[in-house]
């Protein structure tokens, strides 16, 4: 078994570097992560330059090294931030696109503590500074579990 793999590894030539690439693609394409894309770029690379010049197993495996660990580094440093934006998205996230919101008291604050209607619902509040009357406009400030910190208008 041993020589067998030693044997394929000694006789990676263009075709094989080609098929690398093509299933770290589809290995990538299931993960998401865009760790594997960096090493399919290597071993396109690779295939491509085995095609052209006349190298040996050792210099392919070397080759594929080095631009791998490149490509790696470039991409999580330089592209990987770009692709995925500034700031997080709250798509999904309910709590912070509350933030901003305005809100309405259900009842008069007491000590700083109170209830408001966000949509249909009903959500705990605290206030910093003084308190609210029922019926007061509010504004999310932040929202930690599930009390929202909120400020007059």
């Amino acid at each position: 078994m041993d020589n067998s793999l030693i044997q394929l590894l000694s006789e990676m030539g263009g075709v094989h570097w080609l098929i690398l690439a093509f299933g770290l693609l589809v290995a990538e394409v299931l993960s998401g992560t865009s760790y594997l894309l960096w090493p399919a770029a290597a071993a396109f690379i690779v295939g491509l330059v085995a095609f052209i010049f006349p190298i040996g197993p050792e210099m392919q495996f070397l080759l594929f090294a080095i631009i791998t660990v490149a490509l790696l580094y470039v991409g999580h440093k330089y592209v990987r931030p770009r692709v995925q934006g500034g700031e997080p998205s709250d798509l999904n996230d309910r709590a912070r696109s509350m933030v901003g919101m305005r809100v309405k008291a259900v009842a008069d604050f007491d000590t700083g503590r109170g209830r408001v209607h966000v949509g249909d619902t009903q959500w705990r509040a605290a206030m910093e500074e003084g308190d609210a009357k029922g019926g007061d406009e509010l504004r999310v400030l932040s929202v930690k579990g599930t009390t929202l910190k909120v400020e007059p208008i």
